[in-house]
């Protein structure tokens, strides 16, 4: 099940937001892990420069109960089924994705 907190925001559905959001659900049918979506439209001025939340390209997932496995097998999934043009961090306490033709090797940062 996708859990979404009260402050997210989608300016745009568009395609590439409704794969990561379709995937997420995925993933959580198969392990029975729900998933929470903390980050969507964002423009607080620290990510605007640096990542496409502004353009409802970017979501940021977290899994309900906060397990470091849980995330790392949330990530590992992602970067099995979503196609090249996505990029996915797993950013410490959760797993951003966006859609990015730039996609380089997971990348793991401490938050």
């Amino acid at each position: 099940m996708l859990r979404f907190k009260p402050a997210v925001r989608i300016g745009h559905f568009n395609e590439p937001l409704a794969l990561m959001l379709l995937e997420a659900c995925t993933w959580s049918l198969l392990t029975g892990i729900d998933v929470e979506i903390n980050s969507i439209r964002d423009s607080a001025p620290d990510r605007a420069s640096r990542s496409l939340h502004p353009f409802d390209l970017a979501v940021d997932f977290d899994t309900v109960g906060d397990q470091a496995t849980d995330l790392e097998r949330l990530a590992d999934y992602f970067r099995r089924v979503l196609p090249t043009p996505f990029d996915i961090v797993l950013e410490g306490d959760h797993v951003h994705v966006e859609w990015d033709a730039r996609r380089g090797p997971l990348k793991k940062t401490v938050s």
